[in-house]
């Protein structure tokens, strides 16, 4: 179990970590505070986030689900207040398990120093002496197994323990959980005849398991990116959800679960395994970009592709979709990604 630990590289930002439990009075991750009149931070995608809540982003290749991690991770780290100044973070920590190798350390410092400066644009040494602070609170781990990621987890509070005891864990994110799908379906059908019991050669329920008790033990908020492989048959017109295709991963269902949130979350852990149940289900997908038509000349569709087409894609926005679970409501929002920025606008 250790030499499968010490096997998956991980980046990390600065050597802290430790095992605080999550306690009532932490601000939710989505709360956004009042902001004074000279702060320009960013407001969250979601007001309603609660400690311990599971969030699934799921859309199809370049869909912007690491670009929306991102906001999210920049509320986590960026500083909470300083100097009577309100900059719209937490200051807690966040765990990113980069499963695609796409997570972008280089790319998130660019956006959170975008961001802070814009909150001192008169100081800038002071936003990148708290962008960097900030980027210490951030570890990236990159698993390439679903059994690392597993082993990974199960050792996360006492890597915590160890190693950031002066910070809280408040975001926890798996990018993506679809990583390993062709390679643990092969081995899964190899090893079908071997053994008749499809839990036990699935590591994907040993993932949830830990995610499961990290969930009570600590309280993050757990945020996992999936692929959109199939579209669902119940999606009509511009609405488009996507089948789950990982066999045991949590579905959202608009009924609340009973034991999707815990009446306490700083116990003990049970002794049975809890379900690991989504509280959000964001759907991604870019704006559609109309082909060109087939009669079209080679000079329209050049001047076309100068005047709309590229336009559109310089643009870049991200349609999507939020559904909460016990909520039939469905809330649409655009992600704007630009060079240096990433934000959200709600409609």
């Amino acid at each position: 179990m250790t030499s499968l630990l010490n096997e998956i590289p991980r980046e990390s930002l600065q050597n802290l970590l430790s095992s605080i439990r999550a306690h009532g009075d932490a601000s939710p991750l989505g709360h956004h505070r009042d902001t004074s009149a000279e702060s320009c931070a960013p407001a969250p995608l979601l007001s309603s986030l609660n400690r311990g809540d599971v969030i699934e982003i799921q859309g199809p290749a370049s869909s912007g689900k690491t670009h929306l991690l991102y906001h999210f991770v920049l509320l986590c780290i960026a500083p909470s207040r300083e100097m009577s100044i309100d900059f719209g973070g937490n200051g807690l920590a966040a765990v990113v398990y980069d499963t695609d190798a796409s997570f972008d350390v280089p790319r998130l410092h660019q956006l959170l120093l975008t961001r802070l400066s814009l909150v001192l644009p008169h100081n800038i040494e002071m936003a990148r002496r708290l962008t960097e602070e900030s980027l210490r609170r951030l570890h990236v781990f990159r698993p390439t197994s679903l059994l690392q990621l597993a082993t990974s987890l199960l050792h996360l509070p006492l890597y915590h323990k160890v190693s950031i005891p002066e910070h809280e864990i408040g975001l926890l994110v798996v990018d993506s959980m679809s990583a390993f799908y062709w390679t643990d379906r092969f081995i899964a059908e190899q090893m079908r005849n071997v053994s008749p019991d499809p839990s036990s050669i699935n590591p994907l329920q040993h993932v949830l398991t830990a995610l499961g008790r990290l969930r009570l033990s600590h309280a993050p908020l757990i945020m996992l990116t999936n692929w959109g492989l199939n579209l669902d048959s119940r999606s009509t017109g511009p609405v488009t959800f996507y089948k789950q295709h990982l066999h045991s991963f949590p579905v959202y269902t608009e009924h609340p679960d009973a034991n999707a949130l815990p009446s306490s979350m700083t116990g003990d852990l049970p002794p049975t395994p809890v379900p690991l149940s989504l509280t959000h289900h964001i759907t991604l997908f870019p704006v559609s970009i109309p082909p060109f038509a087939p009669e079209i000349s080679l000079r329209d569709a050049v001047q076309q592709e100068v005047e709309y087409r590229r336009s559109m894609v310089q643009k870049g926005e991200i349609t999507g979709f939020v559904r909460t679970t016990g909520r039939q409501e469905i809330t649409r929002f655009t992600l704007c990604i630009t060079s240096g920025n990433v934000h959200i606008k709600h409609l």
